[in-house]
Formats: structure tokens, C-alpha cells, sequence
């Protein structure tokens, strides 16, 4: 029989940040396909990103309808609870969230979110933060099919791939009206005027999960509007797909 629609599938601690807090996922749905959706990756000064992911949390427990059967909407919406309590975007550690994941361009001396080259900002080596290490091994356990990670405030997106992942990510771009400043290999100039190394959807388009980083506009507005527009364009696409393999 088929699972009846239900709010709230429950949640997982994950693991663990440096303080002992708990790193929580709750999800939607039942469906094999899985969408994962991050916010507060650079802790305090980009607390903004955590309300988009809160806010979607609440959509989807008023409106299960929205989800297809065949999707599973996982969300993490503190992904630096740490930094979010000391105002910080580091782990406890000094280690860029964001800097720390095993992309064939990490080092370990990198340039932080203010363009400034910074020592040991990647980590002694990638995934050496305990908070990196468990997310990165709860995505391979789950594999989702995109990823959605909220960051502040550029007003872009990046994101892209080969096949579904380019297809949700020029939805979601259409939807939201986020641009894609380095969108259909043109090889357009990055927005940011630095390189950022061992970043986590770097991460994920080498290991072959699909992903976008959103930049919103505000540093402090949620952008709730433009989120929702952009994520239910991809969970229209995702309940395609479940379609065609059916």
C-alpha cells in the first residue's frame, strides 16, 4: 500500500559540533528520491540563511500535498550552530565550514568569505572538522539528487551539472530569478574575486551529486518568496522523474 502523505517524517542527529550541540536533519516525505536543503553554514553573520530553511520546514509541514510521492526533502537548517551562537562563521576551531571538504583544489591555507587569505582556514586536511566529516558522511549514506545550500548576501546562485542537476538548477534560477553569473560553461567570471578552495558543492559535483549555493540578496532578509518559487520548481521536476522511471 502506499505511505500516506505525512508532515514531518521525523529527525536525525547526524552528529556533532565542537561544543557538543547537536547537528539535526528533519525530513519530509517518504520517497526514494532524496533533496537535501542546508542553511546556516556560515554560522552568525550569515544567520539569515538558517530562516529560509525554517521557513521551507514550516511550508512543507502545512503543505505535505507539495511533495511528490517519490520525494524525500531533507533539512538541515543550522549547519554551524556554533558559529551561530558566538557570531562567528568558523567552527570552534577557526575552520571555514566552507573551506574543509575534499575537493581536488583544497589546501589548507585559504581565502575566507572576505577575500582574505587566511592560514589553516581549509583544516590540517579535508573533512578533518567533525561537523564536515558528518555531514559529508551522511550525504553519501542518503545520495541525495540536489542540494540546495543558502549562503549571504551576493544575490546569485551557482550551481549546475550534467543532466537532472543542470535541469534543476536552470529551474530553480528561473523560478527564484537568482542569476548565474557562471551558468552553460562560458566560463564567466566568478562574482566572488577569489577562489574558493575545498568548498562542499565542489565537493558534491565531483563525487556526482547535483547542487546549487544560493547567495541571497539580503543580509538579513530570509527571501522566503523566492526560495519557495525555486524549490518547488525542482520538487516539480523531481516528481517527473519518478514518472519517467516508473
Amino acid at each position: 500500500k502506499a505511505r500516506p502523505v505525512q508532515a514531518d517524517a521525523g529527525s536525525s542527529v547526524i552528529g556533532w559540533s565542537q561544543s557538543g550541540g547537536p547537528l539535526t536533519v528533519h525530513r519530509y516525505g517518504y520517497g526514494p528520491l532524496r533533496l537535501f536543503i542546508l542553511g546556516g553554514q556560515h554560522g552568525g553573520p550569515e544567520a539569515n540563511t538558517t530562516q529560509p530553511a525554517q521557513m521551507l520546514m514550516a511550508h512543507l509541514a502545512e503543505n505535505p500535498g507539495e511533495i511528490p510521492p517519490n520525494v524525500t526533502v531533507d533539512i538541515m537548517p543550522q549547519g554551524n550552530p556554533d558559529g551561530l551562537l558566538t557570531g562567528s562563521r568558523q567552527y570552534l576551531s577557526g575552520v571555514d565550514p566552507n573551506r574543509n571538504w575534499a575537493t581536488p583544489d583544497w589546501q589548507s591555507d585559504a581565502y575566507d568569505s572576505y577575500g582574505r587569505y587566511t592560514p589553516g582556514l581549509g583544516g590540517p586536511s579535508p573533512f578533518s572538522e567533525q561537523e564536515t566529516e558528518a555531514l559529508g558522511n551522511w550525504l553519501w549514506s542518503v545520495w541525495p539528487r540536489y542540494t540546495i545550500n543558502y549562503h549571504s548576501a551576493g544575490g546569485f546562485m551557482f550551481g549546475g551539472g550534467e543532466g537532472l542537476a543542470g535541469e534543476l538548477s536552470d529551474m530553480y534560477s528561473e523560478a527564484s530569478g537568482y542569476p548565474r553569473p557562471t551558468a552553460g560553461g562560458t566560463g564567466g567570471r566568478s562574482p566572488l574575486g577569489y577562489r574558493a578552495t575545498g568548498n562542499m558543492n565542489g565537493w558534491a559535483r565531483g563525487v556526482g551529486m547535483g547542487g546549487c549555493l544560493i547567495e541571497l540578496a539580503s543580509a538579513t532578509d530570509p527571501e522566503l518568496d523566492r526560495n519557495l518559487a525555486g524549490l518547488r520548481a525542482v520538487l516539480a521536476r523531481l516528481g517527473a522523474q519518478g514518472q519517467t522511471q516508473g
